[in-house]
């Protein structure tokens, strides 16, 4: 009876007279319609054809179940996208106690800071840009990072004009646009590529007033500078790939987000800026905190998809589709017990590949600003007088050494943020709050020699290596990625089921072509992964499971 009624009212939704049943019309097993039989006007089938595909392709929406693993910035994005379109049975695992991922605003002194991603890299072709650029919630981030201020470890300061000539000498190096196919086709790593255009560049004439250790101690910074914006231990290891492969988004590569923090991204991503201009989505509702995965069981070759997800609190899930979040560094460590069976060769060649780094902050917060409003912060260049002395700290001098600087923050009037990369950061993680408040106090002095006397009232640090739910900060091409041939596209490739449709699927920066280790490719793998989903419910995609109709 029910059937008939359904049908009935589809027919009359498009103005077709309901006539007689007599023909079979077999549908999708989800929608347990078999061997139902109805007429219609002679000439008009396709129509109801058309409708009944339509009607199918809703209630499936309704039904199927989809287990979204990360309630980062890519699983949102991929919630926000299949609510939007109708999948009603959306959940996201998340193995941390917030939301956010590797997006994490925390309230502090007179603003905010962001633990991890800070700056909208970009305008062109940003998605996030785009989501917020007419809302009022970016502004062009102090520091600029543009004009460097080195400082040496006997606290001398380097003349600004020796300064900007090695400074303006590495964007010439750095130049994606110059020399690309030279870039492409080197054979090793992007820091041998760099190290030996610089040294032959500072054998000219040009730089002969620059004393020579004072060139190496440069070069130094650089490469350290390089390794936080790559997120790697060392440029000798990444593949001139890399910087290929990457792409930069045209305009403002550091947009903050004012008194907002990086978090705004999640409600853009829910409709909620500005309030009551969309309809909101609401996804923190369909977030289920504190579930670690530990196992993830799949079948592709089951009559009916159903994987089986496994929590550490002994919570089982079950789901039709399910995407995959978690980080490269998580994905590293566990996908060998992670996922049953096996997950295919090749992907597993680019997931143990593909360089997954640390990068880490180190927020030092004074009890009263001792800098000007233009002083954007100081670079540290280590002589080995001062390294000498800093190795002697059993505790501390395995990594303070590696310490980029320290700089202002927008918004935050007596914090300065240090950054600090790879090995170095790993190390940093394991010492007491203590101890690094102790390690940075003394290093602050030794740099800060001729800006007066400080006081430092806190000293906190991100650690994104130790968290088991991170393991690192960001991806990059490795060269063991290049000997391999591993790439984002195959990290990025979903595993199918018999029927074609995505059951297991992988989203975040790490799968993203050419704008991994950023928030907007995050987003951007979070909504291609929903599409994917999407387009294999459209009515084209269920045809063949319904048999021409005929009169």
């Amino acid at each position: 009876m029910f059937k008939k009624q359904l049908l009935r009212t589809m027919c009359e939704k498009i103005k077709i007279p309901f006539v007689y049943c007599y023909r079979h019309v077999s549908v999708v097993d989800n929608c347990h319609w078999r061997h139902t039989v109805v007429s219609v006007e002679p000439g008009r089938s396709h129509e109801l054809d058309a409708c009944i595909l339509s009607t199918v392709n809703e209630m499936e929406k309704k039904i199927i179940k989809i287990i979204i693993i990360g309630a980062g910035t890519s699983g949102f994005a991929a919630a926000s996208k299949l609510i939007s379109n109708g999948f009603e049975n959306v959940t996201i695992l998340e193995a941390e106690n917030r939301i956010g991922g590797r997006v994490h605003t925390i309230e502090y002194g007179a603003n905010v800071l962001d633990m991890g991603a800070q700056w909208c890299h970009g305008e062109e072709g940003n998605v996030v840009y785009d989501m917020a650029k007419d809302k009022n919630l970016l502004s062009s981030n102090v520091p600029r990072y543009d004009s460097i201020e080195f400082v040496r470890s006997n606290g001398e300061k380097v003349p600004q004009n020796i300064t900007d000539k090695l400074g303006n000498l590495m964007d010439e190096l750095l130049d994606r646009d110059d020399k690309r196919e030279e870039k492409s086709d080197y054979q090793g790593s992007f820091g041998n590529y760099i190290a030996e255009r610089y040294f032959r560049a500072l054998r000219s004439d040009k730089f002969n007033d620059i004393d020579v250790n004072l060139q190496r101690e440069a070069f130094e910074w650089f490469h350290r500078y390089r390794n936080m914006y790559i997120a790697c231990d060392s440029w000798y290891e990444v593949s001139g790939r890399d910087y290929i492969e990457y792409w930069d988004c045209p305009g403002d590569l550091l947009l903050n987000w004012k008194d907002k923090g990086y978090t705004t991204v999640f409600n853009l991503l829910q409709n909620k800026i500005p309030v009551g201009s969309e309809k909101p989505i609401d996804i923190e509702s369909r977030v289920l905190l504190n579930k670690e995965v530990t196992k993830i069981t799949y079948n592709a070759s089951n009559a009916k998809p159903n994987t089986k997800v496994l929590c550490s609190d002994g919570s089982e899930h079950y789901c039709d589709h399910l995407i995959c979040t978690m980080s490269l560094g998580v994905l590293k460590n566990r996908h060998w017990t992670l996922f049953e069976p096996p997950l295919p060769r090749h992907k597993i060649d680019s997931i143990e590949s593909m360089g997954f780094g640390t990068v880490d902050k180190i927020y030092v917060e004074f009890k009263k600003s001792f800098w000007n409003a233009d002083w954007e912060g100081i670079s540290f260049l280590w002589n080995p007088e001062q390294l000498k002395e800093i190795h002697k700290d059993s505790v501390n001098g395995p990594w303070l050494m590696e310490t980029l600087g320290f700089y202002t923050v927008s918004f935050q009037p007596n914090i300065l943020c240090g950054w600090i990369t790879g090995n170095a950061a790993r190390k940093m993680e394991l010492v007491g709050e203590h101890d690094v408040k102790l390690g940075v106090e003394k290093v602050l002095r030794m740099f800060l020699k001729n800006y007066g006397q400080f006081n430092v009232k806190n000293v906190f640090c991100t650690k994104w290596s130790s968290n088991p739910h991170f393991l690192g900060s960001y991806t990059y091409y490795s060269l063991n990625a290049d000997a391999v041939g591993a790439s984002t596209d195959s990290l990025a490739e979903p595993i199918l089921h018999r029927n074609s449709k995505p059951l297991i699927q992988f989203a975040g920066e790490a799968t993203h072509a050419h704008y991994y280790s950023t928030v907007h490719g995050a987003v951007e793998t979070g909504w291609r992964e929903a599409q994917r989903i999407i387009d294999s419910y459209k009515s084209t995609s269920i045809e063949k499971d319904i048999p021409k109709l005929k009169l």
